[in-house]
């Protein structure tokens, strides 16, 4: 009778070293991707909140000029009324068939289109004087440029800025009027 003698399968795990070994590679990994996430994180916010704006002033001049109309921007804490703060417009704002021609909302002004807050972390200013913004039945926003100033976190080469020119033409850049740094101070 022959009798089959097999050897007792040698069950292995992992040893602490090779434990610690992949705990430190992990580690390390996560340690250089987690800020560069925050980073892109940071970027996209900024580059959506931008666009945003942009398509904003686009939408607000088209329809000033369709209807042959005064349509305004201006910034709003509670979407309803324009408070006045060129610093607040990251609080949210209003778009507004402005008949009165006051760059203020009345309750009988058609409302065009409300945007939402966005992250308390978002910094998002006007240039200093106005706090808010008309479109003529022409498109011309009255003559006078504006800039808007967004910035998030501290990495300056993410901040950018929306230019109105008085023309009622704008677009986002990385830089200011005059080649100026974005810095939302």
């Amino acid at each position: 009778m022959d009798v089959e003698c097999t050897a007792l399968r040698r069950i292995r795990g992992l040893t602490l070293v090779e434990l610690i070994t992949t705990t430190a590679v992990i580690s390390i990994s996560l340690a250089i991707a987690i800020p560069s996430w925050s980073s892109i994180t940071q970027r996209n916010q900024i580059t959506t909140t931008a666009n945003q704006l942009l398509t904003h002033l686009r939408y607000a001049r088209s329809t000033a000029v369709l209807r042959s109309v005064h349509v305004s921007l201006c910034p709003s804490d509670d979407g309803e009324t324009c408070s006045g703060d060129p610093l607040g417009w990251r609080d949210g704002y209003l778009v507004f068939e402005d008949q009165d021609g006051n760059e203020q909302r009345s309750a009988d002004e058609p409302l065009l289109r409300i945007q939402g807050p966005s992250s308390p972390t978002l910094r998002m200013q006007s240039t200093a004087g106005r706090p808010a913004i008309r479109f003529r039945p022409d498109g011309a926003a009255w003559w006078f440029n504006t800039t808007f100033e967004i910035c998030m976190g501290e990495n300056a080469s993410a901040y950018r800025a929306v230019i109105l020119l008085g023309t009622g033409r704008s677009r986002v850049d990385r830089r200011g009027p005059r080649n100026r740094a974005v810095t939302c101070s």
